[in-house]
Protein backbone atom coordinates (compact mmCIF):
# COMPACT_ATOMS: atom_id res chain seq x y z
CA UNK A 1 0.00 0.00 0.00
CA UNK A 2 0.97 3.77 -0.54
CA UNK A 3 1.24 6.03 2.32
CA UNK A 4 -2.22 7.08 3.89
CA UNK A 5 -1.72 10.24 2.54
CA UNK A 6 -2.01 9.24 -0.75
CA UNK A 7 -3.65 6.12 -0.79
CA UNK A 8 -6.80 7.65 1.53
CA UNK A 9 -6.57 11.31 0.15
CA UNK A 10 -4.69 12.45 -3.15
CA UNK A 11 -5.35 9.14 -4.81
CA UNK A 12 -8.77 8.28 -3.75
CA UNK A 13 -11.54 9.34 -5.54
CA UNK A 14 -14.32 11.10 -3.89
CA UNK A 15 -17.08 12.83 -4.90
CA UNK A 16 -17.23 16.17 -6.47
CA UNK A 17 -13.60 16.12 -6.49
CA UNK A 18 -11.25 16.10 -9.46
CA UNK A 19 -8.84 13.59 -10.05
CA UNK A 20 -5.38 13.06 -12.29
CA UNK A 21 -5.98 9.60 -14.06
CA UNK A 22 -5.24 6.75 -16.63
CA UNK A 23 -8.70 6.24 -18.95
CA UNK A 24 -8.68 3.29 -21.05
CA UNK A 25 -11.06 3.66 -24.12
CA UNK A 26 -12.25 0.40 -25.42
CA UNK A 27 -14.32 -0.02 -28.66
CA UNK A 28 -16.86 -2.85 -28.93
CA UNK A 29 -18.50 -4.34 -31.93
CA UNK A 30 -22.27 -5.32 -32.49
CA UNK A 31 -21.34 -8.35 -30.35
CA UNK A 32 -19.94 -6.42 -27.40
CA UNK A 33 -16.32 -7.59 -28.24
CA UNK A 34 -13.14 -5.51 -27.54
CA UNK A 35 -11.59 -4.80 -31.15
CA UNK A 36 -9.74 -1.20 -30.25
CA UNK A 37 -8.12 0.09 -27.37
CA UNK A 38 -6.84 3.37 -26.52
CA UNK A 39 -4.91 4.93 -23.52
CA UNK A 40 -5.17 8.64 -22.34
CA UNK A 41 -4.03 11.08 -19.87
CA UNK A 42 -6.88 12.06 -18.03
CA UNK A 43 -8.78 14.60 -14.92
CA UNK A 44 -11.56 12.63 -13.46
CA UNK A 45 -14.74 14.55 -11.82
CA UNK A 46 -16.23 12.02 -9.54
CA UNK A 47 -19.86 13.05 -9.09
CA UNK A 48 -21.24 11.01 -6.61
CA UNK A 49 -19.88 7.77 -4.27
CA UNK A 50 -22.54 5.05 -4.39
CA UNK A 51 -22.66 1.53 -2.43
CA UNK A 52 -22.91 -1.48 -4.32
CA UNK A 53 -25.68 -2.62 -2.78
CA UNK A 54 -27.31 0.84 -3.68
CA UNK A 55 -26.98 -0.10 -7.30
CA UNK A 56 -29.06 -2.41 -8.22
CA UNK A 57 -31.68 -0.09 -6.52
CA UNK A 58 -32.14 2.19 -9.42
CA UNK A 59 -32.12 1.84 -12.87
CA UNK A 60 -29.35 4.20 -13.85
CA UNK A 61 -26.57 1.84 -14.19
CA UNK A 62 -29.05 -0.90 -16.22
CA UNK A 63 -27.10 -0.79 -19.29
CA UNK A 64 -23.67 -1.24 -17.72
CA UNK A 65 -25.34 -4.28 -15.91
CA UNK A 66 -26.52 -5.80 -19.23
CA UNK A 67 -22.60 -5.59 -20.82
CA UNK A 68 -21.14 -7.23 -18.29
CA UNK A 69 -23.49 -9.78 -17.73
CA UNK A 70 -23.65 -10.09 -21.59
CA UNK A 71 -19.55 -10.59 -21.30
CA UNK A 72 -20.27 -13.46 -18.16
CA UNK A 73 -22.55 -15.27 -19.96
CA UNK A 74 -19.77 -16.19 -22.90
CA UNK A 75 -17.35 -16.96 -20.05
CA UNK A 76 -15.49 -20.23 -19.95
CA UNK A 77 -14.95 -20.20 -15.91
CA UNK A 78 -14.99 -22.09 -12.72
CA UNK A 79 -17.23 -20.97 -10.12
CA UNK A 80 -15.21 -20.89 -7.27
CA UNK A 81 -16.99 -17.54 -5.37
CA UNK A 82 -16.67 -18.13 -1.68
CA UNK A 83 -18.44 -15.26 0.69
CA UNK A 84 -15.92 -13.07 2.52
CA UNK A 85 -15.64 -12.42 6.26
CA UNK A 86 -15.32 -9.15 7.46
CA UNK A 87 -14.70 -8.11 10.87
CA UNK A 88 -15.48 -4.99 12.62
CA UNK A 89 -13.94 -3.79 15.76
CA UNK A 90 -16.36 -1.01 17.86
CA UNK A 91 -15.55 1.21 19.70
CA UNK A 92 -16.55 -0.39 23.28
CA UNK A 93 -14.20 -3.76 21.84
CA UNK A 94 -16.97 -5.76 20.91
CA UNK A 95 -15.99 -7.29 17.64
CA UNK A 96 -18.90 -8.07 14.59
CA UNK A 97 -18.25 -10.41 11.95
CA UNK A 98 -19.73 -9.42 8.49
CA UNK A 99 -20.47 -12.29 5.47
CA UNK A 100 -20.56 -10.61 2.11
CA UNK A 101 -21.87 -12.61 -0.86
CA UNK A 102 -20.90 -11.33 -4.48
CA UNK A 103 -23.86 -9.67 -6.13
CA UNK A 104 -24.53 -8.55 -9.72
CA UNK A 105 -23.11 -4.94 -8.77
CA UNK A 106 -20.15 -6.01 -7.28
CA UNK A 107 -20.01 -9.01 -10.52
CA UNK A 108 -20.19 -6.26 -12.89
CA UNK A 109 -17.35 -3.57 -11.55
CA UNK A 110 -15.44 -7.09 -11.56
CA UNK A 111 -16.12 -7.91 -15.27
CA UNK A 112 -15.09 -3.94 -16.14
CA UNK A 113 -11.88 -4.42 -14.40
CA UNK A 114 -10.74 -7.73 -15.42
CA UNK A 115 -12.00 -6.24 -19.22
CA UNK A 116 -9.67 -2.86 -18.79
CA UNK A 117 -6.66 -4.62 -17.08
CA UNK A 118 -6.50 -7.55 -20.05
CA UNK A 119 -7.08 -4.44 -22.80
CA UNK A 120 -4.25 -2.77 -21.35
CA UNK A 121 -2.04 -6.27 -20.96
CA UNK A 122 -2.94 -6.71 -24.92
CA UNK A 123 -2.04 -2.99 -25.72
CA UNK A 124 1.59 -2.72 -23.85
CA UNK A 125 2.18 -6.55 -24.73
CA UNK A 126 1.90 -5.92 -28.19
CA UNK A 127 4.47 -2.81 -28.08
CA UNK A 128 6.95 -5.06 -26.13
CA UNK A 129 6.69 -3.45 -22.81
CA UNK A 130 8.53 -5.12 -20.06
CA UNK A 131 5.26 -6.01 -17.30
CA UNK A 132 4.82 -7.48 -14.43
CA UNK A 133 2.45 -10.10 -16.03
CA UNK A 134 -0.13 -10.96 -13.76
CA UNK A 135 -0.01 -15.24 -14.54
CA UNK A 136 -2.28 -18.29 -13.37
CA UNK A 137 -1.14 -21.59 -14.39
CA UNK A 138 -3.07 -24.24 -15.08
CA UNK A 139 -3.30 -27.42 -12.51
CA UNK A 140 -0.17 -29.66 -12.15
CA UNK A 141 -0.61 -33.13 -13.89
CA UNK A 142 0.15 -35.08 -10.75
CA UNK A 143 -2.54 -32.96 -8.83
CA UNK A 144 -5.27 -34.21 -11.15
CA UNK A 145 -3.60 -37.33 -11.64
CA UNK A 146 -3.82 -37.65 -7.47
CA UNK A 147 -7.45 -36.24 -7.90
CA UNK A 148 -8.19 -38.90 -10.58
CA UNK A 149 -7.17 -41.35 -7.68
CA UNK A 150 -8.96 -39.89 -4.95
CA UNK A 151 -12.53 -40.21 -7.09
CA UNK A 152 -11.73 -43.86 -8.36
CA UNK A 153 -11.26 -44.70 -4.79
CA UNK A 154 -14.52 -43.07 -3.76
CA UNK A 155 -16.23 -44.70 -6.67
CA UNK A 156 -17.39 -41.22 -8.16
CA UNK A 157 -17.47 -41.87 -11.84
CA UNK A 158 -15.18 -38.62 -13.00
CA UNK A 159 -11.97 -38.39 -14.38
CA UNK A 160 -10.56 -35.36 -15.33
CA UNK A 161 -8.15 -35.43 -18.57
CA UNK A 162 -4.58 -34.60 -18.34
CA UNK A 163 -4.06 -30.73 -18.71
CA UNK A 164 -2.44 -29.85 -22.19
CA UNK A 165 1.00 -27.93 -22.42
CA UNK A 166 -0.02 -26.95 -25.95
CA UNK A 167 1.18 -22.94 -26.13
CA UNK A 168 -0.39 -20.30 -28.23
CA UNK A 169 0.13 -21.34 -31.76
CA UNK A 170 1.33 -25.14 -31.80
CA UNK A 171 -1.17 -27.71 -32.85
CA UNK A 172 -1.63 -30.92 -30.77
CA UNK A 173 1.13 -32.70 -33.36
CA UNK A 174 3.76 -30.08 -32.20
CA UNK A 175 2.97 -30.43 -28.38
CA UNK A 176 3.29 -34.20 -28.92
CA UNK A 177 7.20 -33.72 -30.80
CA UNK A 178 7.70 -31.65 -27.47
CA UNK A 179 6.31 -34.49 -25.24
CA UNK A 180 8.25 -37.53 -27.15
CA UNK A 181 11.31 -34.73 -27.04
CA UNK A 182 11.70 -34.88 -23.31
CA UNK A 183 11.22 -38.42 -22.98
CA UNK A 184 14.01 -38.64 -25.66
CA UNK A 185 16.71 -36.67 -23.63
CA UNK A 186 15.53 -38.03 -20.96
CA UNK A 187 16.16 -41.68 -21.97
CA UNK A 188 18.03 -43.20 -24.73
CA UNK A 189 17.34 -40.53 -27.26
CA UNK A 190 16.56 -43.17 -29.96
CA UNK A 191 12.57 -41.98 -30.46
CA UNK A 192 12.65 -40.68 -34.09
CA UNK A 193 10.36 -37.50 -34.39
CA UNK A 194 10.75 -36.93 -38.09
CA UNK A 195 7.78 -37.98 -39.26
CA UNK A 196 5.99 -35.14 -37.04
CA UNK A 197 5.22 -31.99 -38.75
CA UNK A 198 5.81 -29.01 -37.00
CA UNK A 199 2.76 -26.42 -37.80
CA UNK A 200 3.78 -23.94 -34.92
CA UNK A 201 1.57 -20.74 -36.42
CA UNK A 202 3.31 -17.05 -36.07
CA UNK A 203 2.13 -15.26 -32.93
CA UNK A 204 3.21 -12.09 -31.23
CA UNK A 205 6.50 -12.36 -28.88
CA UNK A 206 3.92 -12.10 -25.75
CA UNK A 207 1.69 -15.04 -26.26
CA UNK A 208 4.74 -17.03 -26.97
CA UNK A 209 4.58 -19.03 -23.93
CA UNK A 210 0.79 -18.51 -23.18
CA UNK A 211 -1.40 -21.86 -23.64
CA UNK A 212 -3.22 -22.30 -26.52
CA UNK A 213 -6.89 -20.64 -25.69
CA UNK A 214 -8.65 -23.49 -26.87
CA UNK A 215 -6.29 -25.98 -24.51
CA UNK A 216 -6.77 -24.22 -22.22
CA UNK A 217 -10.99 -23.84 -22.81
CA UNK A 218 -10.51 -27.77 -22.69
CA UNK A 219 -9.43 -27.79 -19.24
CA UNK A 220 -11.77 -25.43 -17.79
CA UNK A 221 -14.73 -27.19 -19.61
CA UNK A 222 -13.74 -30.38 -18.06
CA UNK A 223 -13.44 -28.87 -15.10
CA UNK A 224 -16.74 -27.17 -15.29
CA UNK A 225 -18.34 -30.53 -16.68
CA UNK A 226 -17.03 -32.31 -12.88
CA UNK A 227 -19.01 -29.47 -10.88
CA UNK A 228 -21.89 -30.33 -12.96
CA UNK A 229 -21.53 -33.83 -12.29
CA UNK A 230 -21.18 -33.58 -8.95
CA UNK A 231 -24.12 -31.88 -8.20
CA UNK A 232 -25.97 -35.09 -9.20
CA UNK A 233 -24.02 -37.05 -5.72
CA UNK A 234 -25.09 -37.73 -2.56
CA UNK A 235 -23.92 -34.13 -0.41
CA UNK A 236 -21.15 -35.47 0.89
CA UNK A 237 -19.42 -36.85 -1.92
CA UNK A 238 -20.46 -33.47 -3.47
CA UNK A 239 -18.14 -31.60 -1.20
CA UNK A 240 -15.67 -33.96 -1.60
CA UNK A 241 -15.51 -33.31 -5.23
CA UNK A 242 -15.79 -29.45 -5.24
CA UNK A 243 -13.11 -29.14 -2.38
CA UNK A 244 -10.52 -31.35 -4.57
CA UNK A 245 -11.32 -28.82 -7.74
CA UNK A 246 -10.78 -26.01 -5.18
CA UNK A 247 -7.63 -27.51 -4.30
CA UNK A 248 -5.86 -28.06 -7.77
CA UNK A 249 -5.91 -24.30 -8.79
CA UNK A 250 -2.65 -23.11 -8.42
CA UNK A 251 -1.73 -19.68 -6.84
CA UNK A 252 -1.29 -16.62 -8.87
CA UNK A 253 2.15 -14.74 -9.19
CA UNK A 254 3.91 -12.22 -11.08
CA UNK A 255 6.27 -12.68 -13.50
CA UNK A 256 8.15 -10.67 -16.22
CA UNK A 257 6.98 -13.40 -18.69
CA UNK A 258 3.81 -13.67 -19.91
CA UNK A 259 1.83 -17.17 -19.35
CA UNK A 260 -1.68 -15.83 -19.04
CA UNK A 261 -4.32 -16.43 -16.50
CA UNK A 262 -6.01 -19.84 -16.22
CA UNK A 263 -8.09 -18.61 -13.68
CA UNK A 264 -9.95 -16.00 -15.69
CA UNK A 265 -9.60 -17.59 -19.17
CA UNK A 266 -7.11 -14.88 -20.18
CA UNK A 267 -4.21 -14.43 -22.84
CA UNK A 268 -2.86 -11.80 -21.35
CA UNK A 269 -3.33 -10.08 -17.80
CA UNK A 270 -1.68 -6.89 -15.50
CA UNK A 271 -2.80 -5.10 -12.73
CA UNK A 272 -3.99 -1.60 -13.62
CA UNK A 273 -6.82 -0.70 -12.50
CA UNK A 274 -6.06 -0.25 -8.54
CA UNK A 275 -2.64 1.34 -8.51
CA UNK A 276 -3.55 3.11 -4.74
CA UNK A 277 -3.55 -0.47 -3.96
CA UNK A 278 -0.32 -2.44 -5.90
CA UNK A 279 2.99 -1.36 -6.94
CA UNK A 280 2.58 -3.87 -10.29
CA UNK A 281 -0.37 -1.28 -10.59
CA UNK A 282 2.02 1.97 -10.69
CA UNK A 283 4.84 -0.46 -12.99
CA UNK A 284 2.02 -0.68 -15.27
CA UNK A 285 0.87 2.79 -15.62
CA UNK A 286 4.35 3.98 -15.86
CA UNK A 287 4.68 1.93 -19.18
CA UNK A 288 1.42 3.03 -20.41
CA UNK A 289 2.63 6.96 -19.83
CA UNK A 290 5.85 5.57 -22.19
CA UNK A 291 3.82 4.37 -24.94
CA UNK A 292 1.31 7.64 -24.73
CA UNK A 293 4.75 10.07 -24.68
CA UNK A 294 6.61 8.07 -27.50
CA UNK A 295 9.47 7.69 -24.51
CA UNK A 296 11.83 5.26 -23.19
CA UNK A 297 10.32 2.12 -21.33
CA UNK A 298 10.48 3.53 -17.63
CA UNK A 299 11.17 -0.22 -16.31
CA UNK A 300 14.03 -2.25 -18.16
CA UNK A 301 12.67 -6.18 -18.91
CA UNK A 302 15.85 -7.57 -16.12
CA UNK A 303 14.30 -4.42 -13.18
CA UNK A 304 10.71 -5.60 -14.40
CA UNK A 305 12.01 -9.35 -13.44
CA UNK A 306 13.61 -8.32 -10.27
CA UNK A 307 10.17 -6.84 -9.16
CA UNK A 308 8.11 -8.83 -10.09
CA UNK A 309 9.37 -11.72 -7.66
CA UNK A 310 9.59 -9.35 -5.00
CA UNK A 311 6.22 -8.47 -5.35
CA UNK A 312 5.36 -12.13 -5.34
CA UNK A 313 6.73 -12.58 -2.46
CA UNK A 314 5.40 -9.37 -0.33
CA UNK A 315 2.27 -9.84 -1.66
CA UNK A 316 2.22 -13.67 -0.20
CA UNK A 317 3.43 -12.25 2.99
CA UNK A 318 0.49 -9.84 2.98
CA UNK A 319 -1.89 -12.08 1.86
CA UNK A 320 -0.63 -14.52 4.88
CA UNK A 321 -0.81 -11.87 7.60
CA UNK A 322 -4.31 -10.81 6.25
CA UNK A 323 -5.51 -14.60 6.64
CA UNK A 324 -4.17 -14.82 10.17
CA UNK A 325 -5.45 -11.43 11.34
CA UNK A 326 -9.26 -12.40 9.70
CA UNK A 327 -9.17 -15.64 11.14
CA UNK A 328 -7.64 -14.97 14.49
CA UNK A 329 -10.32 -11.79 14.66
CA UNK A 330 -13.62 -14.05 14.29
CA UNK A 331 -12.07 -17.21 15.99
CA UNK A 332 -12.22 -14.79 19.11
CA UNK A 333 -15.46 -13.76 18.17
CA UNK A 334 -16.58 -17.03 18.20
CA UNK A 335 -15.00 -17.99 21.22
CA UNK A 336 -16.73 -15.36 23.14
CA UNK A 337 -19.70 -16.70 21.51
CA UNK A 338 -20.63 -14.36 19.21
CA UNK A 339 -21.84 -15.42 16.08
CA UNK A 340 -21.10 -15.30 12.25
CA UNK A 341 -23.21 -12.59 10.16
CA UNK A 342 -26.44 -10.48 11.33
CA UNK A 343 -28.49 -13.24 12.60
CA UNK A 344 -29.57 -12.30 16.64
CA UNK A 345 -29.76 -15.52 17.54
CA UNK A 346 -27.65 -16.46 20.28
CA UNK A 347 -24.39 -18.55 19.12
CA UNK A 348 -24.51 -22.00 19.05
CA UNK A 349 -22.57 -24.23 21.49
CA UNK A 350 -22.42 -27.51 18.49
CA UNK A 351 -21.85 -27.56 15.07
CA UNK A 352 -22.91 -30.21 12.39
CA UNK A 353 -19.69 -29.36 10.57
CA UNK A 354 -18.55 -31.13 6.92
CA UNK A 355 -15.33 -33.12 7.24
CA UNK A 356 -13.11 -31.36 4.29
CA UNK A 357 -9.69 -32.78 5.00
CA UNK A 358 -8.01 -35.68 6.40
CA UNK A 359 -4.54 -35.44 6.70
CA UNK A 360 -3.07 -37.08 9.96
CA UNK A 361 -2.92 -36.27 12.66
CA UNK A 362 -5.53 -33.38 11.68
CA UNK A 363 -9.31 -34.14 10.66
CA UNK A 364 -10.29 -30.51 8.87
CA UNK A 365 -14.05 -29.40 9.69
CA UNK A 366 -16.05 -26.69 7.94
CA UNK A 367 -18.37 -25.92 10.40
CA UNK A 368 -21.26 -23.72 8.65
CA UNK A 369 -20.19 -26.42 5.10
CA UNK A 370 -19.70 -22.96 3.47
CA UNK A 371 -16.30 -22.30 3.33
CA UNK A 372 -16.98 -19.41 5.87
CA UNK A 373 -15.18 -21.22 9.12
CA UNK A 374 -13.10 -23.56 9.32
CA UNK A 375 -11.33 -25.49 12.15
CA UNK A 376 -9.38 -28.87 12.75
CA UNK A 377 -10.08 -31.61 15.51
CA UNK A 378 -7.00 -33.84 16.18
CA UNK A 379 -7.12 -37.93 15.72
CA UNK A 380 -6.37 -38.08 19.38
CA UNK A 381 -9.89 -36.72 20.17
CA UNK A 382 -11.48 -38.90 18.15
CA UNK A 383 -9.54 -42.50 18.64
CA UNK A 384 -9.71 -42.27 23.02
CA UNK A 385 -7.27 -45.49 23.91
CA UNK A 386 -7.49 -46.57 19.92
CA UNK A 387 -4.40 -45.56 17.16
CA UNK A 388 -6.42 -44.28 14.23
CA UNK A 389 -4.80 -43.80 11.14
CA UNK A 390 -5.73 -42.08 7.60
CA UNK A 391 -6.11 -43.70 4.37
CA UNK A 392 -2.70 -42.88 1.42
CA UNK A 393 -5.83 -40.26 -0.06
CA UNK A 394 -6.77 -38.87 2.67
CA UNK A 395 -10.60 -40.36 2.67
CA UNK A 396 -11.08 -42.68 5.80
CA UNK A 397 -9.91 -42.53 9.05
CA UNK A 398 -9.92 -46.22 10.34
CA UNK A 399 -8.15 -48.06 13.57
CA UNK A 400 -4.79 -48.54 13.20
CA UNK A 401 -5.39 -52.10 14.70
CA UNK A 402 -8.07 -54.85 13.42
CA UNK A 403 -10.71 -55.30 15.64
CA UNK A 404 -11.42 -59.22 17.37
CA UNK A 405 -12.87 -59.86 13.94
CA UNK A 406 -10.55 -59.15 11.91
CA UNK A 407 -11.37 -55.57 10.60
CA UNK A 408 -10.56 -51.98 10.44
CA UNK A 409 -13.73 -50.11 11.17
CA UNK A 410 -13.72 -46.72 9.38
CA UNK A 411 -14.07 -44.21 11.97
CA UNK A 412 -15.09 -41.25 9.60
CA UNK A 413 -15.12 -40.11 6.01
CA UNK A 414 -14.19 -37.72 4.32
CA UNK A 415 -17.14 -35.51 3.16
CA UNK A 416 -19.64 -36.39 5.84
CA UNK A 417 -21.17 -34.67 9.14
CA UNK A 418 -19.83 -34.39 12.23
CA UNK A 419 -21.04 -33.33 15.05
CA UNK A 420 -18.81 -31.14 17.10
CA UNK A 421 -17.95 -28.38 19.72
CA UNK A 422 -15.07 -25.16 20.18
CA UNK A 423 -12.63 -25.97 22.52
CA UNK A 424 -10.34 -23.50 21.89
CA UNK A 425 -7.92 -21.19 19.65
CA UNK A 426 -4.49 -22.65 19.01
CA UNK A 427 -2.52 -19.06 19.50
CA UNK A 428 0.21 -20.98 17.52
CA UNK A 429 -1.21 -22.01 14.09
CA UNK A 430 -4.24 -19.70 14.69
CA UNK A 431 -6.84 -22.32 13.86
CA UNK A 432 -9.69 -22.95 15.54
CA UNK A 433 -9.30 -26.28 18.04
CA UNK A 434 -12.49 -28.97 18.35
CA UNK A 435 -13.72 -31.75 20.24
CA UNK A 436 -16.61 -34.54 19.25
CA UNK A 437 -19.70 -33.60 21.46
Amino acid sequence: MLPPRLADHLCSLRADVDRLSMVIGMELNTDNEIINTQAYEAVIHVKSNIAYGDVLQTNEYDTMLALAGHWQSKEIRLDLNNSELRPRLHDDETIAVEVKWPNDATRMIESFMVATNAAVGHLLGAKGAPLPWRCHAPPDRPEVEGLNAKLSAMDIPIELPMPSSRKHGESDAHELSNILGNWANLGSGEIDLSGIEDTTEDVPDYLSTVIDPEARDNILISLRQAQQAASSLTESTRRVVDQGLFQLMQRAVYSEENGGHFGLNLDAYVHFTSPIRRYPDLMAHRQLKSLIHGQEWVHSHEETAELAMHCSEQGLVAKRLEWELVSNTYHVHLMRGGSIGDSNEPAPTSYNARVVGLKAPWVFLDLGDDGAVSGRMHLAQLGGKQRLVVDEFGLEVTTAEPDHSGNTPVILQLGQRFACRLRGLDIWSGSLDLAPI
